[in-house]
């Protein structure tokens, strides 16, 4: 049970260390990416646990941190006010400002760590919530008789110590935030020291917790992040310390993407998944790749702060693996797979999504107040746009070259691609298809944002049915990433040209029907598509 409104707490007034500085660019420890989210989503669930009472929830951030639009809409939503507190506080002096500046003295305060998240918070008030240490870092170990803390102790990474010991794991309520204060300010704003004199006062008493999900370091980052996977309906996921399991009924689709990772040449190895195991479990089919502990490129694009250089090494790296693929060729032309990929199946999936929804796919539109064609139209229209050419031959093809499917690895700089197509058609296992596509799989990430509108990090407006607008937050990272995008010449082919362009927004036609569990998103897609249409009629007139 939560205590009667008692003030909640994120201390995230301290930017991440520098090696996840290094992997995600300068953040506060709440902001960190988790999933298609942020770590702070999981942070508020977990304190509104067990109440459908609206709790007073604070958060710190540096006064440097320029909380982005939709964060702070959706703080706000969530009833998270932030504090913003000078850079370079110890926590204990944080602590303090954040109390002093909501002028809590009088209530109860429940303390949980921005980097930080418990499955389930312990019960009641003067309590810490504990775990048995395990990983070699800097902890705050805690002595107690039975359940009754003693005090608590700083160990130092690297000692020699009993590893089964109990430590603090960064959540703390606390029945007197004036006794609090009054503690913190008489250690001079040791944390730790302030502890132990709050509880000399306050006797407190720890609780094991059974998950502790640290995400303060690096490699306890991604140990507690492997813990999170998002997947799509037909697919399930298994994740361990050493593989990823991707396990399905749709037994063609795993045979088809092992097949594609099992017959890579060589040169391509290097910017893959490995290849563990494959087989059949039952009922599913599985294959099994190595689990690598690094972000993929949606999460970076939405949620991090790397600069430009890291942006740079991963157009290069993705440059590289395309101008690879490029350099096996295939017994068919590319047409030949551009013809089953596009052409008759954009009007088809469309015709599904018409059949499912009863929207009108030959009912003109307006987008921004503006007349536009009518759906089937536009996909009509895009597929004139796409080249035809007998002379040039297939390649091998990832065939589904988003942001979300492609790992990076800051230590090499280079990319790491997983969830490969591995076929064109619904009967034969291939590893070829047109690079084409794969261009414009990755500028359907860039240029069409598509990783935002997973994320749901967009504004959508309709009038009526068939009126659309969609805005996206302002980014100059976003906006020079683009601009560097479309000056790209890969494998002889203009990154921005009208071919890519036009298959780009056919992408998002076409996947219309395959988000039927999502009507808002099908929505974004629509206006998604007629802001990219738009933004092409009027660069080619």
């Amino acid at each position: 049970m939560i205590p009667s409104n008692p003030i909640n707490l994120i201390m995230s007034g301290a930017y991440i260390s520098n090696e996840l500085i290094a992997e995600f660019g300068p953040l506060p420890p709440a902001f960190l990416p988790l999933g298609v989210g942020r770590l702070y989503d999981k942070q508020i669930s977990c304190l509104k646990q067990d109440t459908k009472e609206v709790i007073p929830i604070y958060i710190t951030l540096p006064e440097s941190f320029e909380i982005p639009c939709h964060d702070l809409q959706y703080l706000k939503e969530k009833g998270v006010t932030p504090i913003f507190i000078p850079d370079g506080l110890e926590l204990g002096e944080a602590i303090v400002l954040a109390i002093n500046s909501i002028s809590a003295y009088s209530s109860s305060i429940r303390i949980l760590h921005g980097d930080t998240v418990l499955n389930r918070l312990p019960n009641g008030l003067d309590v810490a919530a504990a775990h048995p240490e395990k990983d070699d870092y800097c902890w705050a170990a805690i002595n107690h008789t039975n359940n009754q803390i003693d005090n608590f102790e700083l160990i130092e990474a690297a000692t020699e110590r009993n590893l089964d010991r109990s430590v603090a794991c960064g959540y703390f309520a606390f029945s007197s935030c004036s006794e609090l204060v009054r503690s913190m300010v008489r250690s001079r704003y040791d944390f730790i020291k302030g502890l132990n004199l709050y509880n000399k006062r306050y006797p407190m008493r720890m609780e094991h917790v059974e998950d502790w999900y640290d995400f303060g370091h690096l490699q306890t980052y991604y140990h507690s992040r492997r813990m999170v996977s998002t997947s799509r309906s037909f697919n399930s996921l298994q994740i361990t310390d050493t593989d990823v399991r991707k396990y399905s009924t749709d037994h063609f689709k795993m045979e088809a993407e092992a097949h594609w990772f099992a017959n890579l040449p060589p040169l391509l190895l290097p910017y893959s998944a490995r290849l563990l195991d494959k087989g059949i479990e039952g009922n599913r089919t599985f294959y099994a790749t190595e689990y690598q502990y690094t972000p993929n490129l949606s999460e970076l694009f939405v949620f991090s702060e790397i600069g430009k250089v890291t942006w740079k090494k991963i157009l290069n790296s993705s440059i590289s693996f395309l101008e690879n693929c490029n350099k096996y060729k295939g017994n068919k032309t590319r047409d030949h797979y551009m013809n089953l990929l596009m052409g008759s199946k954009t009007i088809s999936r469309l015709e599904r999504y018409s059949e499912e929804t009863g929207f009108n796919i030959e009912r003109p539109l307006q987008f921004n107040g503006s007349n536009t064609p009518s759906l089937l139209n536009i996909a009509e229209t895009l597929q004139t746009m796409i080249s035809e050419n007998s002379e040039e031959f297939s390649t091998i093809m990832h065939g589904d070259f988003h942001f979300g499917n492609i790992l990076y690895n800051s230590r090499n700089s280079r990319i790491s691609v997983i969830d490969p197509r591995g076929y064109v058609s619904d009967k034969d296992l291939d590893i070829y298809g047109d690079i084409r596509y794969d261009i414009a799989k990755y500028s359907h990430s860039i240029n069409g944002l598509y990783d935002l509108i997973i994320a749901g990090r967009y504004s959508l407006t309709q009038d009526h049915d068939y009126s659309f607008f969609i805005e996206f937050e302002k980014s100059q990272q976003r906006d020079w990433l683009q601009k560097i995008f479309s000056e790209l010449i890969i494998a002889n082919i203009a990154a921005n040209s009208l071919e890519i362009q036009a298959i780009t927004i056919s992408l998002f036609l076409s996947m219309l029907p395959l988000h039927a569990d999502r009507p808002d998103r099908q929505a974004a897609f629509i206006a998604n598509a007629l802001r990219l249409f738009s933004n092409l009629e009027s660069t080619h007139k």
